[in-house]
């Protein structure tokens, strides 16, 4: 059989399994699919090759335009793993535009919600949906029944494909799957990334708080070189004052996402140290007599004995006479 008679069974199939078996019937698949508990890919027989044919099925149905139902805003409940940061970009509202303008263009793609009845779970398209419900719209999706692990491969995959998920977003994805318990083979699947890679990337983005990820955005320029050197910066800092009045700063929360990701880079910066400032004390004649230092913490006047020891001994032996005057003048 070829590829094309392949898919063409494989679309009619799946058409067949829904109510009256017209994929223009706007009725959600009734009975949603056993939950399955994350990790457990082992446990089931599962194969990551199984897992990658769910992706490509649920491709290659909205592609051709099947089963494509339509769900109000209200039945739609967001993936459980996290791949985006709240931002509103030049991308999130040329979106909006298009989407108010032209309308939804291509259906997202949903699982019946394991944990809600009647509501249906994102796999990707979140953004789309977001914006539909801003404009009160109802939102066109192919429903799927997938488990956790199907899930969060497609919405990883899909997202790869897209190239629209910035290296710290990534890191938080792969970060909210390990903390679920999912094993790393499905994690680098998802993110289509290799056992050293994603290493690196969940060893960078454990060294951030994940309140500071939040604070700054997704950063779209900011790769990984970038990132590292931020974690460098965090790492080595030894008072956050500076970087704390920074994130509640009227600047910081004006500035859009790559702009606070250099604000707080510069705020992790090492303090330059205070020059000392010194002063030239000379007599009438132009000898030098005495250098005054300045820094932070001390004043020091310092004495060139090779000029005149004597004066050096004169001014010591007065020191305690001037602090008692310095005292009687109510100044210490």
């Amino acid at each position: 059989m070829s590829r094309k008679d392949t898919l063409r069974a494989m679309l009619t199939r799946r058409t067949d399994e829904l109510p009256g078996g017209n994929p223009s019937v706007a009725t959600p698949p009734a009975t949603p699919p056993q939950h399955v508990r994350a990790g457990a890919v082992g446990a089931m027989g599962r194969s990551l090759e199984h897992i990658a044919s769910a992706a490509e099925r649920a491709k290659a149905l909205i592609a051709s335009g099947a089963s494509v139902i339509e769900i109000t805003p209200d039945k739609l409940t967001s993936s459980f793993a996290q791949d985006r940061l709240d931002d509103e970009g030049i991308e999130q509202t040329t979106l909006y535009t298009a989407i108010k303008e032209s309308g939804q263009k291509s259906p997202i793609l949903v699982r019946p919600d394991p944990s809600k009845a009647e509501h249906f779970q994102i796999a990707y398209g979140h953004r789309r949906a977001r914006i539909l419900r801003l404009l009160d719209r109802p939102v066109r999706a192919v429903v799927q029944n997938l488990s956790d692990e199907e899930l969060v491969v497609i919405q990883g995959q899909e997202n790869s494909a897209r190239k629209d998920l910035s290296y710290i977003e990534r890191g938080l994805f792969a970060l909210t799957l390990e903390e679920r318990g999912f094993e790393r083979a499905v994690i680098m699947s998802a993110l289509s990334m290799e056992k050293t890679q994603l290493s690196r990337l969940l060893g960078l983005t454990k060294s951030i708080s994940k309140d500071l990820i939040v604070a700054i955005g997704p950063a779209p320029k900011a790769g990984r070189p970038r990132w590292t050197a931020f974690v460098e910066r965090l790492e080595a800092l030894d008072d956050r004052s500076r970087l704390d009045g920074l994130l509640s700063s009227s600047e910081f929360k004006v500035a859009d996402s790559d702009q606070r990701f250099l604000l707080a880079f510069g705020a992790l910066a090492p303090r330059r140290p205070t020059k000392e400032k010194k002063v030239i004390l000379k007599a009438e004649a132009g000898e030098r007599i005495a250098t005054i230092e300045r820094t932070k913490k001390t004043l020091s006047v310092v004495v060139d004995t090779s000029a005149s020891s004597a004066f050096g001994e004169f001014v010591a032996a007065q020191l305690p006479e001037l602090y008692r005057q310095f005292q009687s003048k109510g100044v210490a």
